[in-house]
């Protein structure tokens, strides 16, 4: 794998490591299943998929049954849980003729089997949230958040440090931390997340896709499912971990063929929402 930099900011390793166009984890393969590194909810049961769709059902219906609204998907893996979704709501004319389902999706190898599992059925991919029309939405969002790229801060005798890792040679990495300026990345992100905390993950892109989200759900009306392992307690901590072959791995080792991901801070979440 080659790359410019050799010390990387935590989330752009990760970025990197998950989405590198030619050897990204997620852009060359198959990570599903017993022959792959996990194993999600949608691919145990097809009854989580038919819960979602009643969900899905129940809150069209509070949102007055509209006509026109589209129903997002963020990060469909191998498109199982849409699947079932759409053969659950199949049984729901009014519903069906109303619904535009739509894939929020960056990896060209998983929209290929995407595709071909949904070929059935009309479905629209997009890479960006702009191109959804003024319709009221309902969001899902099962395992996406968890799947995006974090940032790590460690507060040393009221200062602030990132982490990085060093990659100039791919088979010794390592990580180290620089000194950060807190103050004036608050002033950018607009929020204060160093607040009473001594230790910080945070996911830029995840917060933006979440901001983005609402303003959708409040301009037109909506709302989000989200389903992620997580936490809700106010002080963070450390959830940063790597997946191979169904057993936890080490980040820095064979990078782009394990999967890394971290848990949801549902209290960040929740503050950033209202």
């Amino acid at each position: 794998m080659k790359i410019r930099k050799k010390n990387l900011p935590l989330d752009k390793f990760i970025n990197y490591s998950l989405y590198d166009k030619k050897n990204g984890y997620y852009m060359k393969k198959y990570p599903f299943g017993k022959e792959g590194d996990f194993v999600t909810a949608p691919n145990i049961s097809r009854l989580f998929s038919e819960m979602i769709a009643i969900w899905v059902l129940s809150f069209w219906k509070s949102l007055g049954c509209p006509k026109k609204f589209n129903l997002i998907e963020l990060g469909a893996g191998n498109g199982e849980m849409m699947k079932i979704i759409i053969e659950s709501l199949q049984n729901f004319p009014s519903f069906f003729k109303s619904c535009k389902f739509i894939i929020l999706e960056k990896s060209p190898s998983l929209i290929k089997i995407q595709k071909k599992k949904l070929s059935k059925t009309k479905i629209f991919w997009i890479k960006d949230l702009k191109k959804i029309k003024k319709n009221q939405t309902i969001f899902l969002a099962n395992e996406f958040f968890d799947s995006l790229e974090i940032k790590q801060f460690t507060k040393k005798k009221n200062l602030w440090f990132e982490k990085f890792v060093c990659l100039e040679n791919y088979k010794e990495a390592y990580f180290f931390e620089k000194k950060f300026n807190m103050k004036n990345y608050e002033k950018k992100i607009k929020l204060k997340i160093s607040k009473n905390q001594n230790f910080i993950e945070y996911s830029e892109v995840g917060i933006n896709y979440l901001k983005k989200i609402s303003k959708i759900i409040k301009a037109n009306s909506g709302g989000i499912l989200i389903i992620d392992y997580g936490y809700s307690k106010k002080k963070m901590k450390n959830t940063l971990q790597a997946i191979s072959k169904h057993k936890y791995s080490n980040i820095l080792k064979n990078i782009g063929n394990s999967d890394i991901t971290h848990n949801i801070n549902f209290k960040l979440f929740q503050e950033i929402t209202k």
